[in-house]
């Protein structure tokens, strides 16, 4: 059960759904919920973009960074 539901787009986060749906096949939890305010979705997406994007480390070494601190922010998954 979701403790927070995502707000309704508008009509910039409806094409960014869809073009996240294309691209990874669903749309994060994270984005639906800063639909709600639509400047905070386009620059968490901006900021997704750019740090992955970025080719100084390598992609192993970004996923092992991203596992260790979900694991020290105690994430569930």
């Amino acid at each position: 059960m979701e403790r927070v539901k995502g707000a309704d787009p508008g009509w910039i986060g409806k094409m960014l759904f869809r073009a996240l749906r294309n691209k990874i096949g669903v749309v994060p939890q994270s984005k639906r919920l800063a639909a709600h305010h639509t400047p905070t979705l386009l620059a968490s997406t901006w900021m997704d973009a750019v740090c992955g994007d970025a080719r100084t480390v390598g992609i192993t070494l970004k996923e092992l960074a991203q596992l260790k601190v979900a694991m020290m922010a105690g994430c569930p998954f």
